[in-house]
């Protein structure tokens, strides 16, 4: 019973999270998400009381997803840098592999973040400790250059990434070249990695 639960959960959020990103949380339909999940609505309505509830759920599970995958490099040891360019590579990843997350946050945006203040500060502030302590390892070894703003990095990471993926079909037009296959991808991420080592390494 308790699985069943939780996979009629699973599924209304996966939905929910496909409408959403398609249409923004005032555009979005219970019924929709309803119908999409195979559920019934009055289901729906049993695991989450209302619309506003169930778009912060997703936004809460996307954000967390972001967090494990980001912070998974910094455990403590190894090469910094290195470890600094995989959490890079994860979170640029997680979008390509991710699509509705970029879209997720335009629409977002575009509200004003009204519902992600509800949830996310506190898995930012999270966040923000993990790489906060591997940033000033890196500072006080001379690696990292010692006046680092991290909330800066971390915005200025965000933008190269998000801007990519929200963008990528403006850019097709403009390049003529799908953004999302392989080589592309990987030439983009390269960019972006030298961009913010280059920046962070000490001189």
């Amino acid at each position: 019973m308790e699985r069943s639960a939780e996979n009629s959960k699973e599924r209304i959020l996966s939905a929910a999270e496909e409408v959403f990103a398609a249409r923004g949380i005032d555009g979005a339909r219970v019924d929709e998400i309803a119908n999409q999940a195979n559920i019934n609505k009055r289901m729906l309505y049993h695991y989450f009381q209302s619309k506003e509830e169930l778009y912060i759920a997703v936004l809460r599970a996307n954000f967390e997803k972001v967090l494990a995958i980001s912070s998974r490099p910094f455990n403590g040891t190894g090469n910094l840098k290195e470890q600094v360019a995989t959490a890079i590579g994860n979170y640029f990843y997680f979008l390509a592999q991710n699509p509705h997350f970029a879209r997720l946050m335009t629409w977002e945006a575009l509200q004003g973040g009204v519902h992600a203040r509800k949830v996310l500060p506190a898995i930012w502030e999270e966040g923000l400790e993990r790489l906060k302590a591997i940033l000033e390892q890196g500072m006080s070894q001379g690696v990292f250059r010692p006046d680092l703003d991290l909330r800066q990095l971390l915005t200025s990471i965000n933008a190269l990434c998000s801007y990519y993926f929200i963008n990528k079909d403006i850019l097709s037009t403009l390049w003529d070249i799908d953004p999302v296959q392989p080589d592309v991808l990987e030439k983009r991420l390269k960019h972006i990695r030298d961009l913010v080592l280059n920046y962070i390494t000490r001189p």
